[in-house]
């Protein structure tokens, strides 16, 4: 009877292996990428600096709030920020985002192309140069790296390493986010690893689910039939013939 139950087991083990045994070395090696590399370094965040630089407390040069907020009633915020080293105030608005140079009032939004290369530039850390340009306003033709970001954006492209890009924002003169080749690999990994072949972001969809269910039957299978090949070899000690036996 054990040695019935054992050759079902070594059968469905064999099966399930078969039908998983790929994606589960899959999962393994995008498990190995992702815990091997440095998230910080992922993020991109060697490649950036200036990224919060605080300005003075001194705001007697400058156009009085009380005024921005005069000219744009509409503002459910404003914020004074360092913008490429100078101060200038971010409005935002239900409906869009401008940038305002905080010395003269003068609105700096849309950005235009130089502008773009020059936040680019202003925040690049690489040894690279600036490869290719490009207005994002077409979400169809975005890159999926941008992950639903709201568009219009900047792309500047450096021809470095990474392949790196930046991604800037025209309405606020903000640095996005950053992409390079080692984000794209990882984005990429973790695809395959969740599954999720179309946003890459659904942890939960029924490929995953089934296939995970598919990998555990797999190892219960793999474990009890180790169980059984265990107990074949302890009982072929002693028995005649068998190697180690006495005389």
């Amino acid at each position: 009877m054990p040695s019935r139950l054992a050759f079902t087991v070594r059968k469905y083990h064999k099966w399930l292996s078969l039908i998983i045994g790929a994606q589960a070395l899959l999962w393994l090696a995008s498990g190995v990428y992702m815990v091997v590399m440095d998230l910080d370094f992922i993020h991109g965040d060697h490649l950036v600096q200036k990224m919060a630089v605080s300005l003075s407390a001194d705001t007697s040069g400058l156009v009085p709030f009380s005024a921005i907020r005069a000219q744009f009633p509409m503002a459910y915020e404003i914020v004074l920020e360092s913008w490429m080293g100078m101060p200038h105030y971010r409005i935002y608005e239900p409906t869009r985002a401008q940038l305002i140079d905080a010395t003269t009032g003068v609105v700096r939004s849309p950005l235009n192309e130089a502008d773009a290369i020059a936040v680019s530039r202003y925040h690049y850390t690489g040894s690279g140069e600036i490869a290719a340009t490009q207005l994002l306003t077409d979400i169809s033709q975005a890159p999926d790296e941008i992950q639903g970001r709201a568009l219009p954006l900047w792309q500047v492209k450096f021809n470095d390493f990474g392949s790196t890009s930046f991604y800037i924002s025209p309405s606020n003169g903000e640095l996005v986010t950053r992409r390079h080749t080692f984000w794209r690999i990882l984005d990429f990994v973790w695809m395959l690893h969740i599954m999720d072949y179309e946003t890459r972001e659904d942890v939960n969809n029924n490929l995953f689910r089934v296939a995970a269910t598919l990998g555990l039957a797999m190892s219960v299978f793999g474990i009890w039939w180790l169980y059984f090949s265990f107990r074949k070899s302890e009982g072929s000690v002693g028995q005649p013939g068998a190697k180690g036996s006495s005389t």
